[in-house]
């Protein structure tokens, strides 16, 4: 399973234009094969930050998605009029964790020097430092809470220490492949 997190900072005023986007997109995306979860969630800490989350069977299915025609077209005017920022990463569920579960899995090999994202989902925002938190659009009362770890042991050690707190439902570990924004585009795919 593939992730992508999708943050965008819209110009103020341009929010409603994002989200006309997002619904001429629904049912192009619905005719891509792939994704399993699509939520969008908006940031606790920094009001004007939204969070796509997607997670993806493979990452040619979002590689497939990125490049189709109609979702380039939304891309080029996200870029060029309605983003003052956005940043996407992309990488491989490397360990999952639900309440319940007294095992972790471990779905892939982590690259142990990469960055990863760790993801706890639930009812309660996670309120410890390094966090940033989001709730759901689509589902109010429904949270994310991300941080980034250098490297899989840091991740994994976070994963450990948080997987106890308030709300926390669900964990998983995501090993970034593909770190870029709309400045930096060093590792945006060609």
């Amino acid at each position: 399973m593939h992730a992508l997190f999708f943050e965008v900072r819209p110009h103020p005023g341009h929010l409603e234009h994002y989200f006309e986007h997002v619904d001429r997109l629904r049912p192009v995306l619905a005719r891509h094969e792939g994704l399993l979860f699509l939520d969008r969630y908006s940031s606790l800490n920094e009001p004007d930050l939204l969070l796509s989350h997607q997670l993806w069977d493979s990452e040619d299915a979002i590689v497939a998605w990125r490049a189709d025609s109609e979702h380039r077209r939304s891309q080029s005017a996200g870029r060029r009029i309605h983003f003052a920022d956005y940043r996407i990463r992309v990488g491989a569920r490397v360990r999952h964790w639900q309440a319940g579960e007294t095992k972790l899995s471990a779905e892939v090999d982590a690259a142990p020097d990469r960055s990863h994202v760790l993801a706890l989902y639930g009812t309660q925002p996670v309120k410890a430092s390094g966090f940033e938190s989001f709730e759901s659009v689509n589902h109010k009362g429904r949270f994310i809470s991300l941080t980034t770890a250098d490297g899989f042991g840091a991740a994994n050690a976070a994963l450990h220490a948080h997987t106890d707190a308030p709300g926390v439902e669900e964990a998983a570990v995501y090993s970034i492949r593909r770190d870029y924004g709309q400045f930096d585009r060093a590792q945006a795919p060609g």
